[in-house]
Order: C-alpha cells, then sequence, then structure tokens
C-alpha cells in the first residue's frame, strides 16, 4: 500500500495512503477526541467531537483521507 507524509500539530508520521486523520492520529499515539468512532466499523461523523483544521478549513477526522503534506490541527479557535 502506498505511504504519505503528513503533520499533526507539529509532529510528522507516515501512514497508508487512504487511512482517515482520526485512525492515522491515534496508531501513533495523537488523541483526537471522538465518540462515534469504532475501528470495526465504517465512520459515520456524527458526534462531530473530530473535528480538526485543515487548510484553514475545518473537517472531520473520522472521514477525511490523510493526504500527502497534509497540516492538521487539533486545536485552533476555529475548533474550539
Amino acid at each position: 500500500m502506498d505511504k504519505v507524509t503528513l503533520t499533526i500539530d507539529g509532529v510528522q508520521i507516515v501512514t497508508d495512503k487512504d487511512t482517515t486523520i482520526l485512525a492515522a492520529a491515534l496508531h501513533n499515539d495523537i488523541y483526537i477526541p471522538h465518540l462515534c468512532h469504532h475501528p470495526e466499523l465504517k465512520p459515520s461523523g456524527v458526534c462531530r467531537l473530530c473535528m480538526v483544521e485543515v487548510g484553514g478549513e475545518v473537517v472531520l477526522s473520522c472521514l477525511t483521507p490523510a493526504r500527502e503534506g497534509m497540516e492538521v490541527r487539533t486545536k485552533s479557535t476555529e475548533i474550539d
């Protein structure tokens, strides 16, 4: 499987292409609050707790695939 490199809160990580931001973060011991995520179920995005900022846009980390060069912030004025 292809790999991508992204940065979450200043920490550079490598993950499989098309892994969600949330799964990549959790796999690398970076906590993003979440309630509805379960690794054996398809993400639904209903709890809205896993919001992160990518390029100035707020997205749900459980539904957004990790992409090469992404800069992800888990804390910002917009998210808080």
